[in-house]
């Protein structure tokens, strides 16, 4: 890291003339990490963060601060280190985030423009399907890259895929069935997916965020969905009734595949 360290500076520094007196070496450094990885749990960053100053000599200032800092610099060209949790297990997690319209296009620079058309169909199966099962099905998502134009094979789909799961776009529904969306996608597309899918994008009554996978109203017509981790906190020694229709909740009614069993 240390050997590196003054490649990156060099790096940033051709780069706009940075006005904030408080945007020092920690913060340009910790965001050439974050290039590189765009997705941490919160602990790995606040170690990362620490990590940082010790290499840079910089004093250590409350996380909260830093990256308050940072997203001040990096708004101007359209960027965010965004923080939230992961939907299958509550654990917060912070990504760098592109924030221009077209995220697909713009987060997924690292692909193709054929591997491009064919992630952003299928988020749109993901985002369709009945039920709010937030999902699509293995053998669906193969077969969708034979009807692309040019077509592509099922094993350079399936090596896409492959990709997409390391990379964190998609993942694996608990039972191995399903592709569903990764916790990187849910936090860079969610801007995107609320303007495309607005019908279909459910949000959390807890959080405010996005949510494709927790518990819903026990009442058909109540729109109420929560996180299974924001439930756990909203529940937690209260008595269970939807927050909106008073209706008993019994946490046993839940949504999307991604959920784990």
């Amino acid at each position: 890291m240390v050997a590196t360290y003054n490649s990156q500076l060099s790096a940033m520094d051709t780069q706009a003339p940075i006005d904030n007196q408080h945007y020092n070496d920690s913060h340009r450094l910790f965001m050439q990490s974050m290039l590189s990885h765009r997705l941490l749990t919160e602990s790995r960053a606040q170690e990362l963060y620490t990590r940082v100053c010790e290499v840079t000599e910089e004093r250590e200032i409350d996380f909260d601060e830093f990256v308050a800092t940072i997203n001040d610099e990096i708004n101007e060209v359209d960027m965010v280190l965004r923080r939230s949790r992961d939907e299958t297990n509550g654990v917060p997690v912070i990504a760098l985030v592109n924030t221009k319209e077209d995220q697909i296009a713009q987060c997924a620079t690292n692909y193709t423009p054929s591997e491009i058309v064919y992630f952003r169909q299928l988020i749109e199966m993901i985002v369709m399907a009945d039920d709010e099962t937030y999902a699509v099905a293995t053998m669906v998502a193969l077969r969708l890259g034979q009807k692309m134009k040019p077509p592509i094979s099922q094993r350079d789909v399936q090596e896409l895929i492959d990709r997409l799961m390391e990379d964190g776009w998609l993942a694996s529904s608990p039972d191995g069935s399903s592709y569903v969306m990764g916790t990187r996608a849910g936090l860079e597309l969610q801007s995107y997916l609320r303007d495309q899918y607005s019908d279909m994008i459910k949000m959390c009554k807890v959080c405010m965020e996005m949510v494709t996978m927790g518990e819903r109203c026990e009442r058909q017509e109540c729109p109420v969905r929560i996180h299974r981790h924001c439930a756990d906190g909203l529940f937690s020694g209260n008595d269970m009734e939807c927050p909106e229709c008073k209706t008993a909740w019994t946490r046993l009614n839940t949504f999307g595949l991604g959920l784990p069993l």
